[in-house]
């Protein structure tokens, strides 16, 4: 039932004109469409149910210029705006245009290091920022960015358990990206992780039978493609590992 939610749910998003889209439905979107790009990479005869390589490529392409444009915007709160500069690290992990990451690491900079410093202040202690030191540690090697990143991973995980479930997915999708750029050998990262994701994969659940009923919502749209989007890469690795 669930993958036929996720074809209807992906027609749906195929046919959005991205001018009509809030932003902060976006980043859903994007991470959607790479979830699919990757499984149909792996699984070529996918392309009869969801389009060839090259077309899924162009939509991530068009969604990834407008984070761009709107990454002009520096009066954006810092949270926002650390959220699109990941995002458009993430399209270049698979477009690798390198107009996409040198505005990102332009932006991410400005972020991080105040006008007037060379040094690295978080401007607040958000999953946003943690997952934008990840993304920054990983393309310039800065040491600094991965004890930082321990530093705001090990605070999250002491108030964990008074998260909020919007809170919570946003730390787990943080620390994911922390186990695979910063934190490989962190058992108790992984632990925290797990837990975690037992609540986000709940929260999730309930979201999707909301969308079942109420289906009109761009930014919930956005939302569901990317939950369905994963979960279905994850149903066909399982499948076929």
């Amino acid at each position: 039932m669930e993958k036929n939610l996720f074809r209807e749910v992906y027609k749906q998003v195929c046919g959005l004109a991205l001018k009509d889209c809030p932003p902060s439905s976006l980043s859903g979107l994007l991470h959607g469409y790479l979830s699919v790009y990757s499984m149909v990479r792996v699984y070529p005869w996918l392309e009869d149910d969801y389009g060839s390589l090259w077309d899924i490529h162009d939509r991530i392409r068009e969604i990834a210029r407008v984070i761009q444009e709107l990454l002009k915007d520096k009066d954006l709160p810092v949270d926002t705006r650390a959220g699109y500069v990941v995002d458009l690290m993430d399209a270049y992990l698979l477009y690798s245009d390198m107009k996409f990451l040198d505005v990102a690491l332009d932006a991410a900079y400005e972020i991080l290091i105040p006008k007037g410093s060379d040094k690295i202040v978080l401007p607040c202690r958000t999953p946003n920022i943690c997952r934008l030191l990840c993304n920054y540690y990983y393309f310039t090697g800065e040491d600094e960015c991965a004890l930082l990143v321990k530093g705001l991973v090990v605070e999250a995980m002491g108030k964990s358990s008074s998260f909020t479930s919007e809170e919570i997915i946003t730390w787990w999708k943080a620390l994911f990206l922390c186990e695979s750029m910063v934190m490989e050998c962190e058992e108790g990262v992984y632990h925290e992780r797990i837990r975690m994701e037992v609540k986000v994969v709940q929260w999730e659940d309930e979201k999707i039978e909301v969308f079942r009923c109420v289906a009109e919502d761009f930014y919930l749209i956005a939302e569901i493609f990317e939950i369905l989007a994963r979960r279905e890469f994850l149903v066909y690795n399982e499948n076929y590992k």
